[in-house]
């Protein structure tokens, strides 16, 4: 097993993390191309929308011993990561590491790969994202070749220790905490859900989404130049 080093998590502004914890994870992807995790991995337990800190483990094999370790490592808010390296068939999660993880109170579990038991996870209710079920199991076979804390891959999407991950019913994102927009982000994405609300109200008053978002306007100068231009808008 490579144990790499744990690294310290990079310090959020108080604001930032505050912000983070009440957007919904789509008002950020309005703004983000890199990062968005494939809708492969996807919410088994979501009932509660989910923002922690990831702590990875890297697991190639059928064994459960990494993932049975990593929890002396974890503490309060972290989200468990793990890359099962394509393997789809056997569950490396389960009721009783998800209990574990309760006890220890983290913010959820992320799996490339596939988990069991999922009548007890709902029960629990901690946010769990995988790519499906099945109800053969890992164990503790001794076999070398697990990392922890080392970067994995989680539907297609690089994922360190110490990264941002948010996600709810909607899908999964991470975010570096180097990020050099961070704040600014945050606080252009809680701008708009205050901005929703008030755009609920005026479009059941029957306003039109076209002229409240700008894009009527930006749609009639289009067209205008096309005829300037000798065009045909309805070929275009």
């Amino acid at each position: 097993m490579i144990l790499h080093p744990l690294p310290n998590h990079t310090a959020i502004a108080p604001q930032t993390w505050q912000g983070l914890t009440k957007l919904q994870p789509a008002s950020l992807g309005h703004y983000l191309t890199n990062g968005i995790i494939g809708n492969s991995v996807r919410p088994l337990v979501a009932d509660k929308r989910m923002v922690g800190r990831a702590v990875t483990v890297r697991q190639p094999f059928p064994d459960a011993i990494a993932v049975h370790v990593v929890f002396e490592y974890l503490k309060a808010g972290d989200i468990l990561v793990i890359d099962r390296c394509g393997d789809n068939h056997i569950a490396c999660l389960g009721e009783m590491t998800v209990r574990a993880g309760l006890a220890i109170g983290l913010a959820g579990f992320v799996v490339d790969g596939v988990v069991t038991d999922i009548d007890e996870l709902r029960e629990i209710g901690i946010p769990v994202f995988a790519k499906g079920l099945n109800v053969v199991t890992t164990r503790t076979l001794d076999i070398d070749g697990a990392e922890l804390f080392g970067p994995v891959v989680i539907g297609g999407i690089t994922v360190r220790t110490g990264d941002i991950l948010m996600g709810d019913n909607n899908g999964l994102l991470t975010l570096s905490p180097q990020h050099p927009q961070l704040d600014a982000l945050v606080q252009k994405a809680l701008a708009d859900e205050e901005r929703e609300v008030e755009w609920r109200l005026r479009l059941a008053k029957g306003e039109s989404l076209g002229d409240m978002t700008g894009s009527r306007a930006l749609f009639d100068k289009r067209i205008a130049r096309q005829l300037a231009s000798g065009g045909n808008p309805a070929t275009k």
